[in-house]
């Protein structure tokens, strides 16, 4: 096809469009650099896919008749269509090429929403593949904020309201000692193929969730999930739990169920497909709050090096090209960091203070190859939030460990940002006499205790919010603690209790006090946060409304 489209493209530039040129098939052969039976050939297929009008005439020395019918742009155009109409947004890219225009036309026409019968679905082009949407795994940022569009729970955190608000739940009771809880089950609430949501069903799914080996910690205390009757559910504990409310609005405590291999969600939309670099998001129309106004959301794989992933429009075409500069920025609510593993060759305080004294940021950026434009959206941390003031300060005459000359492992998993700075950190260590490799695991791995022993462990988070719930989701899931000294390990347990029976500014405190001990001993050595871009006015990107650069699509109207 490449082939017959460069003979066109010849055409064009001799004889443009919209105009009967008299042509022998002859010259048409000398432009092709071909035979006069491939020319003729060639002149067919263009006829028979309209691209030409071709009214040969036969008999030497006799002209025919060439009129072209359209411009190789249009070309372009139709075959980008025709590939993003069948997802094949792979092809898209090789078709194109380098060609930077044609990028361009392809963010301003064909990303972002487009109107359809009455229907507004949105594209969005994104720089990897989404992983699998399970809520009883951990989950990376996006595919954490991606799983709330699609689940529901019996609670949710509201970030406007600052609080615990009902979600499936209508209310719920408890007694004296918070030991018993019962929820009343909004008799509206259903799975995305219509089945009510009832208590017997929100008990199997709750009960399958506490088996989750991931998020245990947050059910330890849990001793019976049923039903009381069709629309009563209660919980039981074995403890006291004065913010099991809170447990409930976590991630893991989503409500999702499988069918056929098929998930049944409970949010404002359903999974309609999800396979390789395509992810599809179908309105719920059995949701049980206002429906959203987008009917569909496709997230696709996209990462030619020439445009900025972080700039792509959720708006019309017409809208997008809106230029006014930025207008806000703040520090996301995470950070990178190393946690130095308390089995490996710097387990020691002369090890951790070598590290921390070495690993600067700085110093760290200056032996990767991330671009340039990097340092705008970055910030040196001293905490592992950016309220947070952890980080010691060791300078002078530090001295080298004993363990000089050994082999050094650091773990990370495959973000690109990550494994440029382990490669640093081991080039680093490999100046002070160490030999250093670098395990980079995918984030399955890396999360689900595949990962092999290592000496430093790279790693990052950023949470939704500062909520009690967004603490939860990231201490329980996170694996790298697991690697503390055990005191450090039941205190990371004793914390996630307090959590779920204090007030959030009391449990925010206690988190807060709990990392300024790592982060002073060093067991954690903050390195960087991120800024977070937003626009204001009329404008609407997919980077705002949201500190995880993607927009709540339930509450979205274009």
């Amino acid at each position: 096809m490449a082939n017959i489209e460069d003979h066109f493209r010849k055409l064009y530039a001799r004889y443009g469009v919209g105009q009967d040129m008299p042509v022998q098939v002859q010259q048409i052969a000398e432009l092709f650099d071909c035979s006069i039976r491939n020319a003729r050939i060639t002149l067919t297929r263009m006829q028979q896919e309209n691209w030409i009008e071709w009214q040969p005439q036969r008999g030497r020395g006799k002209q025919s008749i060439l009129r072209l019918l359209i411009a190789p742009d249009t070309l372009i155009n139709q075959n980008i269509e025709q590939m993003i109409a069948h997802f094949d947004y792979g092809n898209v890219l090789k078709f194109i090429g380098n060609e930077k225009q044609a990028l361009n036309r392809i963010i301003q026409y064909r990303f972002g929403a487009q109107e359809n019968n009455s229907e507004t679905r949105v594209r969005i082009p994104y720089y990897r593949d989404i992983d699998r949407l399970n809520p009883l795994h951990p989950l990376r940022r996006t595919e954490r904020h991606l799983v709330r569009q699609c689940l529901s729970g019996l609670t949710r955190y509201d970030g406007v309201q600052g609080k615990i608000v009902p979600d499936i739940a209508h209310y719920w009771t408890h007694n004296e000692q918070a030991t018993r809880w019962e929820f009343y089950i909004k008799s509206t609430a259903h799975f995305s193929d219509g089945e009510r949501l009832s208590a017997p069903l929100l008990a199997r799914c709750l009960n399958a969730a506490s088996q989750s080996p991931w998020f245990a910690a947050l059910f330890s205390d849990l001793s019976a999930i049923y039903a009381a009757d069709e629309y009563r559910l209660v919980v039981e504990t074995s403890v006291s739990m004065n913010r099991l409310d809170c447990l409930l609005a976590t991630q893991a405590a989503l409500i999702f169920d499988l069918r056929d291999s098929e998930m049944r969600c409970s949010g404002p939309f359903r999974i309609q497909r999800h396979q390789g670099n395509f992810l599809t998001l179908h309105r719920n129309e059995h949701y049980h709050q206002a429906r959203p106004m987008l009917n569909e959301i496709n997230i696709f794989t996209w990462a030619p090096e020439s445009i900025s992933m972080s700039f792509i429009p959720v708006l019309h075409g017409e809208q997008a090209l809106d230029t006014r500069p930025l207008s806000e920025r703040q520090l996301e609510k995470g950070s990178c960091f190393v946690l130095v593993d308390n089995e490996g060759l710097f387990a020691d305080d002369v090890g951790r203070r070598f590290l921390n004294h070495v690993l600067q940021p700085m110093a760290l950026l200056d032996r990767t190859n991330l671009p340039q434009e990097y340092a705008s959206i970055l910030s040196i941390a001293q905490g592992l939030l950016p309220e947070w003031n952890h980080r010691r300060v060791d300078f002078g005459n530090i001295p080298l460990p004993f363990t000089a000359h050994r082999q050094v492992s650091i773990a990370t998993f495959g973000q690109p940002e990550l494994v440029e700075l382990a490669q640093a950190m081991a080039d680093i260590l490999r100046g002070h006499h160490f030999q250093c490799t670098v395990h980079v695991y995918t984030f399955e791995e890396f999360t689900m205790g595949n990962a092999q022993s290592a000496d430093i462990w790279l790693t990052n988070f950023m949470l939704d919010t500062l909520s009690s719930p967004a603490f939860l989701d990231w201490l329980a899931s996170s694996p790298v603690f697991r690697h503390l000294p055990e005191k450090a390990q039941q205190d990371h347990r004793a914390l996630i209790q307090h959590i779920l029976n204090e007030a959030d500014d009391v449990a925010h405190q206690r988190i807060n006090e709990y990392f300024h001990q790592l982060t002073h001993q060093r067991w954690i050595i903050p390195l960087l946060h991120h800024w977070m871009e937003f626009a204001n006015e009329n404008s609407f990107t997919w980077r705002d409304l949201s500190t995880l650069g993607w927009p709540d699509f339930s509450q979205l109207w274009l």
